[in-house]
């Protein structure tokens, strides 16, 4: 016989209470003294010290009610071996650590460290474990076994060995794809496996949780009623943190020199005021502390501020912020700014100093900045131009017609890689570079200057890196510059081309051709005043600037990378026996390492820690900074509960041991409820108690002995 509730045992110990209640003996308590016995002897009754116990029968009555009740509460049943139940299967625990950069923060790698040994300490020998990390990508480390029997023991100290190899990285957190890619890798698992593989699916996640964490992918995804998810939080012991950020540089500042810098402060944070300074490799903490700029920046806040460089640091090359407590993110990264120069040849007949002709607008508009510096070599047409493609200067200028020999010597710099801007004075100069531009057909169009005959720009791609700067509605309007000259051509494959922009009556304006490895710029319209108020606008500086900047050397990126996101790379030379050593490309990484570039490589992707990475050829040379992901420095924590609002299952699946005990519980429970042996119980006690009461009730009535006589 077995019972479920043996706490109610304890009850049996009732039975010492009939036994004490039989053991007491009334004694007399008081003495009276009558006047009748003054004449007789005192007799007092004779008192033992040793008890013994008196009306037996009713002690084991009464005892035998106390011990059926109490056997009563325990719900006794009993258990059959037929009704034994199977051993139930193991678990596949897929355990997920966080390496992301927010993990460099105080001491959570070691807080992680012990939580990941603690569930691998609480496995069981039928637990099926796999070890991943994750921070913008998953992992797998030790994946599942597809086996049904394995040493597990085994695999966990493989486990425990490769957590001690892992770090936290430099990229951001993705905990939604980390949740999706192991729910994969558990259902796959479970496809493959045999029936007497462990079954039910558990997902444990060590991370800081925190608020910056993507939760995108969990939103189109259905999540499995069977995959239960136990987080297991790391929570660090100082919870203020800020970042830095460069707006704009010098160039694109509201005010020439100042760039822009924004502070942001996390919500949980605790401080308020931060320093920011301008700095490179070399620069020291005391110069750091006496160049920084106050910034107050209340908590979950961001305050922006210009900063200039100052010309001791016009090479400055990172954004650092003191004052905060987790130096993770203190540092935002800034290729320097070299002066690029542009080696270009012009092919026209206009004199430098005519302000009616093309040259003289192009050399203004081109003039040296700190930035860039264009130097031109104007050639009439009828000169020596076979030697372009060996030249290889970095952009060539065309305003003027030139003969079939010199086109074709343009063509083949262009194919070799160059980079042309075609400018159609006439229609003789579109048909004499018919074979560059792609026309299939040019005709010329003239209006009267002054009235009110003229065309317009009317289709316009704000797509094409050309209009890109303008896509925004207060600078997107082009309506008020006039073309009076211009020429109609018809391209012959307009596949091959890209129209940026075309006039009112849908004939090409300015295009875009690749020919080769090089790409050419076409305007059907002249700038200078005879043709177009081109000049005159506002749009024609950056725009012009824009085709020849694209044409010329890099020497920084401007786009904002961050860590583990591709750069595309130019081209690589064509590597024979003789140029192998020029073609090579290498990148240098922010840690001094040196990355050889493969041939067939067209973008770059070992950007994984912050920095400035500097790229190098044959050709160019230029460097571009990678940044750690802004919202990585959203520290404040969150709750696990709003993974539940996509669906997510949190709970912890039983232990085989568990859930056999609860197994156990359910059947006994199940036994008890259907042999009721409790009311049998009940039944005799109350049989019990009856004869309790009749045995006592009889014995009362029982005549007291005649006087003299003994009772």
């Amino acid at each position: 016989m077995s019972f479920l509730f043996w706490a109610f045992l304890g009850g049996t110990a009732a039975v010492a209470f009939p036994f004490l209640f039989h053991l007491i003996r009334r004694t007399p308590k008081g003495r009276q003294d009558f006047s009748a016995t003054m004449f007789l002897r005192p007799s007092p009754p004779r008192l033992t010290r040793r008890s013994r116990l008196d009306h037996l029968l009713l002690l084991v009555l009464r005892a035998a009610a106390i011990v059926l009740i109490a056997m009563a509460f325990m719900r006794p049943f009993w258990r059959a071996a037929d009704e034994m139940l199977a051993e139930p299967p193991g678990r596949r625990v897929a355990l997920l650590v966080d390496t992301s950069a927010s993990m460099k923060r105080g001491d959570l790698w070691r807080q992680a460290m012990a939580n990941a040994e603690k569930a691998i300490g609480e496995l069981e020998a039928t637990d099926d474990v796999a070890l991943f990390a994750f921070d913008d990508r998953l992992r797998p480390i030790v994946p599942f076994d597809r086996r049904a029997s394995v040493e597990r023991n085994e695999k966990r100290t493989i486990v425990r060995e490769k957590l001690k190899e892992l770090s936290p990285s430099w990229a951001h957190t993705d905990l939604g794809g980390a949740l999706v890619g192991a729910t994969d890798a558990l259902a796959a698992v479970a496809d493959d496996s045999p029936k007497d593989a462990p079954a039910t699916s558990q997902i444990v996640v060590i991370s800081d949780m925190q608020e910056g964490a993507k939760l995108d992918a969990l939103g189109a995804f259905e999540w499995p009623a069977q995959v239960q998810v136990d987080v297991r939080p790391v929570i660090a012991a100082r919870s203020s943190n800020a970042r830095v950020a460069l707006l704009d540089d010098d160039a694109a500042a509201l005010v020439p020199g100042e760039p822009r810098v924004r502070v942001h402060n996390a919500a949980d944070s605790a401080t308020e005021q931060f320093r920011v300074a301008w700095a490179k490799a070399t620069t020291g903490e005391r110069e750091l502390d006496a160049r920084a700029a106050p910034f107050y920046v209340p908590p979950g806040q961001s305050r922006v501020l210009p900063l200039p460089r100052g010309k001791d640091l016009a090479d400055a090359d990172r954004l650092v912020l003191l004052g905060d407590d987790e130096p993770f993110d203190n540092a935002y990264y800034v290729a320097p700014r070299v002066q690029r120069e542009i080696r270009a040849v012009g092919i026209g007949r206009d004199a430098e100093d005519d302000a009616q002709g093309l040259r003289y607008y192009l050399a203004r508009a081109l003039s040296e900045t700190p930035r860039r510096k264009v130097t031109f070599d104007w050639r009439e047409p009828g000169g020596e131009l076979a030697t372009l493609a060996t030249e290889r200067p970095h952009l060539v200028c065309v305003t003027d017609a030139v003969s079939a020999a010199e086109g074709e010597a343009i063509a083949r710099y262009v194919e070799s890689g160059g980079a042309a801007l075609v400018v159609l004075r006439d229609a003789e100069t579109a048909n004499s570079l018919a074979a560059l531009i792609g026309a299939k057909e040019a005709k010329e169009h003239e209006n009267p200057r002054g009235t009110r005959e003229y065309a317009m720009l009317g289709q316009i791609d704000f797509s094409h890196p050309l209009f890109a700067p303008f896509a925004a509605a207060r600078y997107s309007d082009f309506t008020r510059i006039r073309f009076w000259r211009r020429r109609s051509v018809t391209l012959g494959d307009e596949s091959q081309a890209r129209v940026a922009a075309r006039f009112d009556d849908g004939s090409p304006a300015i295009w875009q051709r690749s020919l080769g490895k090089g790409t050419a710029h076409v305007f059907a319209s002249g700038w200078h005043p005879r043709d177009s108020q081109w000049a005159l606008s506002t749009k024609f500086l950056p725009m012009l600037s824009g085709a020849v900047d694209r044409a010329g050397p890099r020497t920084a990126v401007d786009a904002a990378l961050t860590v583990r996101e591709s750069i595309p790379l130019p081209a690589a030379s064509r590597v024979t026996a003789a140029n192998e050593r020029a073609a090579e490309r290498i990148v240098q990484k922010p840690d001094a390492a040196r990355i050889v570039v493969p041939a067939s490589a067209t973008t770059f992707d070992a950007t994984d820690e912050p920095g400035v990475y500097r790229y190098s050829s044959a050709e160019d040379s230029w460097s571009f900074a990678v940044n750690l992901a802004p919202r990585e420095s959203d520290t404040a924590p969150i709750e696990p509960a709003k993974l539940e609002s996509f669906g997510v299952k949190l709970g912890r699946h039983l232990s085989q041991s568990e859930q056999a005990q609860r197994d156990r519980q359910l059947r006994d429970t199940e036994l008890e409820s259907r042999q009721k042996i409790w009311k049998w119980l009940i039944v005799g006690a109350l049989c019990v108690l009856g004869m309790e009461t009749l045995l006592a009730g009889w014995r009362s009535r029982a005549p007291a002995a005649p006087l003299g006589e003994p009772a």
